[in-house]
Parts: structure tokens; C-alpha cells; sequence
């Protein structure tokens, strides 16, 4: 399946209303199940991942398989450890070259019994649930941020709670905050003195019923404000004050010609008028790594040369982000450089106004959602696999056409 997109308009306008935050959709489920008390959240993600894990928690089948969801998997692995009961956890074909192999060790640390069962190090694994003992754990801090969030959700749990120390630099650390303010929401207090995250055992309340807009899909509609001749775009149930680390990205944009506010819940967007183009752009995405793609999309459609670093975890998402940026910008004529596995060199190539694209997404949902706004600077842009939004922006495809983009599925 393709989709060839276009649009004769360059100045955008309209009011949309994005899904539930991801991150925070899949977090709450986890503590809600946790709680015994899976009630109704209002403006729940309707992502693919979102509706794996919440099909997974409510199912009593002793298989689980979460396809590509790689959060389901990762907050699974921990969640399933400390049920009392035996399953299989397992994913697709992308899933099963993803490495687990440091989650798994430090559950197995908390006395955990969790197998592989096929290759050393990555899923499918057998998970033999059990009540755990906790007490002090190490983990290195610069694997994902998901394995070290799925150990503090269940920690509570643990007969003697959880001090955990992180060894070296912390990654993410944006979404082990958000972990931890939604937990404290949920009832759970914790400590964070120095390297040292502490939880005491608990139980969760179920408090929180609203989850506010992602903003990791908010970064795309920024990318089309950018983009733009002119733009005035509006979202609803956006937060002013944020746990995802992502609403940094109203910040970058100042830095791409795009001004936004929010009052009463609602941010604004609008395309700077006369906006002069920096001579070079340098980004440090240690905290934001979901916001590089786009952020190298944007910059390489707009001819702005750019460095961006901190995306040492990009390599091992659904598909190896950085060659994947770099074998497809470079199709816009742009040179990008890999440098030391964890940061982006990027120099435009010229415009490409005539030009009509056609772009691989490597089964990536950042990927399709970052490389479709180019069509504002391109006579038009292919996908394969447009279908792979859904993982995160379901209604992605709509929203285009709600801001009179031509979508064409065939």
C-alpha cells in the first residue's frame, strides 16, 4: 500500500484535536492494572500501541503478542514478572531483533523468572510471575528509558519496595520524570536524590482520569507550520503545564519560524512572518529523541544546515532511525553524515519544488509522519506503508485532509 500525497495550498488553517498522549495512555494503563481498577480514561490514546497494551491487560490468555508495540513489550516484561501466573510474551519479526537483554537481567536481579526463547538477549520470553522481594537494584542509565520506567511502576509492588541506582548518564530522562509524576498522581511517592530513585511499597489509586494531548503527534503539526507559506492551526486539550518532555519542541520551532501559545487549553500555531533562516542549527535531543526526525525533516526541507546529537537510542527503535534519516533525506539531495552512532550532521541539497519523492518507512511511524509535510516543498511525496501511522497518530491522514492536503491511498 502507498500513499501519494500533495497540496496546491501552502497556507494552512483549521482546528484539529489530536489523540491522548501515547506515553501517558500506556503509563496509566499500567498503574490502573496495577490498582485493580481499570476505569474509563477520557481522551485515551487510540494509537496501535495503546490498544495492544489494553487489550493485552484485560485479555486472560496465557500468549501475549504485542506485534510491534515496543512499549507493550517493554512495560509487559515487568508488569507479567509480578503476576502470579505463567506466559508467553512475544511480538513480530522487528520485535524479536530488538534487544530486551537489560530489562530482563535487572528484573531477574529482583528475583524474576524469565526465560528466552528463542535467541539470547530478545523476545519471545517465558515470564513465570511471582511476587518479588525489591531492595536496592543498579541499572545502567543509558538504556531506555522504558526498561528503567517499567521497574519503578511495578515497584511498589515489591515486598521491600525499590532504591534504585542509575550508573552514568541518564537518557530520557524527560519520560522517567513523567513515570514518576504520574505515579505520585496515582498515590506512589519516590525520592530522587542524586543517582538514587527510591519507592517504598504501596498500592496505586486510580485519580487520574484525563490524558492530555500527545505531544510527540503535536511535533509533526508544528513541522507543517514551518513549512508553510503561512499557517494558523489550533489544538485542543493541550496542557500548559506538561509531563512529556516532548513540549520542548515550542521551543525548537521558535528556532523554524513557528510561534505558539496556549490559553484555556487550546495552542495555538502560526507561521512567523518574514522569518529569516538561521545559517546553521544545533539541537542536543538527549532529553527529546522522539523529536529528531522531525526536526531533520523540517531543516533539511527548509535548506537549514543542522547538527543534531543525543540519539544514541535511535539505532535500536522500530527500524535503525539514523540510516534510516539519512538514506532518505539524502533522496532530497541533502548530505548526512552518522556520527559515532549517536548524532546527525545534515546539509541541505537545493530546493526541490519540482521535484516528486518517494519515500521508504521501514515499518517506522516517525518515519511516514515526518517525511509527509515535505509535499509543502515538494510537487509531491509517496509513502509505502502508509498504514504505519496508526502505531501512534491514527487520525494522521484525516488531519492532512482537514488542512486540504490530497491523500491518496492505493
Amino acid at each position: 500500500m502507498k500513499a501519494k500525497i500533495q497540496t496546491e495550498t501552502k497556507k494552512l488553517k483549521g482546528n484539529l484535536k489530536l489523540t491522548g498522549s501515547k506515553s501517558i495512555s500506556n503509563r496509566l494503563l499500567i498503574l490502573q492494572a496495577l490498582s485493580g481498577q481499570m476505569s474509563p480514561l477520557n481522551n485515551l490514546s487510540n494509537s496501535d500501541d495503546t490498544t495492544v497494551l489494553l487489550k493485552a491487560l484485560t485479555s486472560k490468555e496465557s500468549t501475549v503478542d504485542v506485534g510491534i508495540a515496543g512499549t507493550a513489550m517493554r512495560f509487559l516484561t515487568a508488569y507479567l514478572a509480578i503476576q502470579d501466573s505463567e506466559f508467553v510474551l512475544t511480538g513480530a519479526s522487528r520485535m524479536k531483533e530488538r534487544p530486551i537483554k537489560d530489562l530482563v537481567d535487572a528484573l531477574s536481579k529482583l528475583g524474576a523468572e524469565i526465560d528466552y526463547i528463542e535467541k539470547e538477549g530478545y523476545p519471545p520470553l517465558n515470564i513465570k510471575g511471582k511476587k518479588l522481594q525489591g531492595g536496592d537494584l543498579s541499572i545502567k542509565a543509558d538504556v531506555s528509558s522504558q526498561f528503567i520506567s517499567a521497574i519503578l511502576m511495578i515497584s511498589p509492588y515489591f515486598e521491600k519496595g525499590i532504591r534504585l541506582r542509575l550508573e552514568g548518564e541518564v537518557l530520557s530522562r524527560p519520560y522517567i520524570e513523567m513515570t514518576l509524576n504520574l505515579m505520585q498522581q496515582q498515590g506512589v511517592g519516590h525520592t530522587w536524590e542524586g543517582d538514587t530513585i527510591t519507592i517504598a511499597p504501596g498500592v496505586y489509586s486510580d485519580q487520574v482520569r484525563d490524558v492530555e494531548s500527545d505531544w510527540s503527534s503535536i511535533s509533526y503539526i508544528f513541522e507543517l507550520v514551518a513549512l508553510s507559506e503561512s499557517a494558523e492551526i489550533s489544538l485542543k486539550q493541550v496542557d500548559q503545564v506538561s509531563v512529556q518532555g516532548d513540549q520542548e519542541g515550542m521551543n525548537y520551532f521558535k528556532y523554524l519560524g513557528v510561534d505558539s501559545s496556549i490559553e484555556n487549553g487550546e495552542l495555538t500555531l502560526k507561521k512567523q512572518a518574514n522569518f529569516k533562516h538561521p545559517e546553521l542549527l544545533e539541537f542536543d535531543c538527549t532529553k527529546t529523541p522522539d523529536l529528531a526526525q522531525t526536526l531533520a525533516a523540517t531543516t533539511c526541507a527548509l535548506g537549514i544546515p543542522m547538527n543534531i546529537k543525543g540519539l544514541k537510542s535511535l539505532p535500536i527503535k522500530e527500524t535503525d532511525r539514523l540510516m534510516a534519516l539519512k538514506v532518505e533525506l539524502e533522496k532530497c539531495g541533502a548530505e548526512v553524515r552518522i556520527v559515532n552512532n549517536e548524532a546527525l550532521e545534515i546539509i541541505p541539497g537545493p530546493e526541490f519544488s519540482e521535484k516528486d519523492f518517494s519515500f521508504e518507512t521501514y515499518g517506522d511511524h516517525r518515519m511516514a509522519l515526518c517525511l509527509a509535510p515535505l509535499a509543502l516543498k515538494a510537487n509531491s511525496v509517496t509513502l509505502n506503508n502508509p498504514a504505519v501511522v496508526n502505531k501512534s497518530y491514527k487520525s494522521y491522514w484525516d488531519d492532512l485532509k482537514q488542512l486540504k492536503f490530497d491523500v491518496e491511498v492505493s
